[in-house]
This record gives structure tokens, sequence and C-alpha cells, in this order.
């Protein structure tokens, strides 16, 4: 069950700090994950998508071949912004590149 636990804009700036690669911009929370080749994309998606399923949060992403990319982009649209699930799916797919 995701945690729809809004959070303050210190909070969410504090959570930030501790996950390498996310921005954010307005409500949402981004990252690009760049990879070295189609390889690591192959193995990266079935954990992306799998994180969603376990989460039942769901991110938009978005996959940029020419440049070996996927964009994820998150936040609550029930809530209007980030809550505590938005933290939590992307501290989970850092685990991935960890």
């Amino acid at each position: 069950m995701e945690d729809k636990t809004a959070l303050t804009d210190e909070q969410i700036d504090a959570e930030l700090a501790t996950l390498d690669g996310w921005r954010r911009d307005g409500i949402f929370m981004k990252k690009d994950f760049i990879f070295a080749n189609f390889k690591e994309i192959n193995a990266f998606l079935p954990h992306l998508t799998a994180t969603i399923v376990a989460q039942n949060h769901h991110p938009d992403f978005s996959f940029i071949s020419g440049e070996k990319k996927v964009s994820v982009e998150v936040t609550t649209h029930s809530e209007g912004g980030l809550t505590q699930a938005d933290i939590n799916l992307a501290r989970d797919l850092n685990a991935w590149n960890q």
C-alpha cells in the first residue's frame, strides 16, 4: 500500500539530499537514468516495472534510445504534490544503481 502522507518543502528537500540524481521540479521529482548500452537498459526496465507494480505507484517514464536514457517523473496526483510514496519509489529505483 502506498503511503500518501504529504511532505512539507523542508521534508522534500531533506529527502532529496539523500537521493542521488533526483531533482525537484514543482510538484514532481525527476531523474534521468543514463546507461552505457542497451544491455544495461534491458536489465533496468524490469526493475522499474516491478517496483511500480510492487508499490502500486505509477510514475511517468520515457525511453530516449539515442541518449540511452530512461527519464522518470513522479508525483502523487491525488494529493497534488509529493508524498512519502514518491520518496519510497525513488529510493527503490536508486537501489538498482547502487
